[in-house]
């Protein structure tokens, strides 16, 4: 039966404290705790201005979102907000337009004539600022503010001001809506689509902020579209819309290329072996609830897993998210390069500030090193950009709140910079070698399983002898192998099929052993063995 959202009798409206949050933890269903915020974006611009500074600019394409921000702002500090389009020139917030101000130039000469402290949102001003007499006029400006409480905010979706004007600049990060900020539009969008389209409503207040918390991560426009694409997709609002969101989210963030974010589908019951990397999991796993906070126990930061190529990192890393119940997300290393300078450390910048809004959240940096392995060397192979992304990197790790697992892998460790492997950065490093015998046994078992075949009708100990030296994914694909040639000789698969694949191949330790011995002497004395 649809409820009148504009009246409720069960859900009580929601408010909204910059001191105090709801955040609801996990992904897929409803309920949450309350947590205790840092001071929230509102607070750091209303601290600039302030703090009279006279230029603040703000890179973001959430306009509205800004403007209402501004406007309470201004608001609380009682003074009066102003804004310049160059359609529409300068006017007082929802007032009439000053005449003849719709160019650049003559609105920055109007600007003095307004009295008293004022704040000036100026909106795509910064690609007319090359111009000579424009900038020495906001210079001028920026000057005369410095006495008194007169802001001139600058925004646009992509900004940047020449250097005379970068070094009198405040820049403010408006950043992602937090769950708290989606909050009250998730609760409006859902009573005009009830009121509008007779669309039933079934969730109450901790079903719509976990709907809220689902769509963290996506601008404040992006989400309300999401949301009313899969409510009338769904027809009805109810526990499965939480799901819907979640799905429909990961395809926007694969689609932006900075984040992909991947389906929890995997544990470590889908992992064999790797006793000692489940034991550190399963134990820091108490550090994510409430009793253990209490007692002291601090939150894991990441781990790095290091080893032979094909046992099972990367799948161990996304395991982790399986086992916490946490959202995966996979950095694409590689979408960070930008050919513009400054570009690529703003992805960087941004990929990270997303995961921060997804927490709790595994983030998934595969093969590391593809993307910082340039950093150790003098840099002069990338101009330095390797060296820049590592330390917006390992400051972000250094200093990040909580809620974000970094696990990442590496096939090649030796050549990562020190300063990313030292105690701090990473709460351990382990190290996986190629399985044991009984590990072997334990991995045909799984992929036999997995593809419908009954384990207890093949030999696993002679097929674990037989693979001596294999990787898991070498046994994965001698399985593979050996359906191909059963149905082509139309039988059933058998353990002498198997055993006549793995006797045609070499294993990557037989075809590189220098290496493999190599990444093995390295690990002996500088990381925990995962096994």
């Amino acid at each position: 039966m649809p409820q009148d959202l504009k009246a409720p009798s069960s859900v009580p409206a929601p408010t909204l404290s910059r001191k105090s949050a709801a955040p609801v933890a996990g992904t897929g269903q409803a309920g949450g705790t309350v947590a205790t915020t840092k001071p929230d974006k509102h607070d750091e611009l209303r601290l600039l201005v302030n703090s009279r500074h006279p230029l603040i600019t703000v890179e973001t394409p959430e306009e509205e979102r800004l403007e209402q921000m501004l406007l309470e702002v201004a608001t609380e500090l009682g003074v009066p907000l102003y804004e310049w389009t160059v359609t529409a020139g300068l006017a007082k917030y929802r007032g009439g337009a000053i005449y003849n101000t719709e160019q650049p130039e003559q609105a920055l000469a109007n600007i003095p004539l307004i009295q008293g402290d004022t704040i000036f949102l100026l909106k795509d001003f910064a690609r007319y600022c090359d111009n000579d007499r424009i900038c020495r006029r906001l210079r001028d400006l920026a000057e005369q503010f410095r006495a008194v409480r007169r802001a001139i905010v600058i925004s646009a979706a992509s900004l940047q001001l020449p250097a005379e004007l970068a070094s009198e600049a405040a820049p403010f990060e408006l950043g992602l809506p937090t769950p708290e900020e989606l909050l009250p539009g998730v609760r409006d969008m859902l009573a005009e689509i009830n009121r509008e389209q007779r669309i039933p409503v079934a969730l109450d207040l901790a079903g719509m902020g976990q709907v809220a918390r689902n769509l963290a991560g996506l601008s404040g426009e992006e989400a309300m579209r999401t949301l009313r694409m899969c409510v009338l997709s769904r027809g009805r609002a109810d526990a499965g819309l939480l799901d819907d969101v979640l799905n429909a989210k990961r395809q926007a963030l694969r689609n932006e290329g900075l984040i992909e974010s991947v389906r929890r589908d995997a544990s470590f019951a889908d992992v064999a072996g790797l006793k000692r990397l489940r034991e550190w999991i399963d134990k820091r796993k108490s550090a994510l609830t409430p009793e253990g906070q209490r007692f002291g126990l601090v939150p894991p930061k990441g781990i790095l897993i290091t080893g032979v190529q094909g046992c099972g990192k990367s799948l161990a890393a996304r395991a982790v998210a399986g086992e916490w119940g946490f959202e995966l997300v996979r950095l694409d290393a590689g979408a960070l390069y930008d050919k513009f300078v400054g570009e690529s450390e703003k992805n960087l910048h941004k990929a990270l500030e997303l995961a921060q809004k997804l927490a709790p959240v595994v983030l998934w940096i595969d093969e590391i090193e593809k993307a910082f392995a340039s950093a150790g060397a003098s840099g002069d192979a990338d101009a330095g950009l390797s060296q820049r992304l590592l330390a917006t990197l390992l400051t972000w790790m250094q200093d990040r709140e909580g809620g974000v697992f970094l696990a990442a892998t590496s096939n090649n460790i030796t050549v990562l910079p020190p300063e990313m492997m030292r105690k701090g950065r990473f709460d351990e490093i382990f190290f996986v070698d190629l399985p044991s015998a009984e590990v072997r046994a334990a991995l045909f078992e799984l992929h036999l399983k997995k593809r419908g075949r009954d384990a207890a009708t093949f030999d696993l100990t002679k097929l674990a002898a037989a693979s001596e030296g294999f990787s898991g994914a070498e046994i994965e694909q001698a399985i593979i192998a050996g359906l191909y040639t059963a149905f082509a000789q139309k039988q059933q698969l058998t353990t002498d099929i198997l055993l006549a694949e793995m006797r045609s191949t070499q294993p990557l330790s037989v075809t590189r052993a220098e290496e493999v011995e190599s990444i093995r002497q390295w690990a002996k004395t500088r990381a925990a063995p995962a096994d």
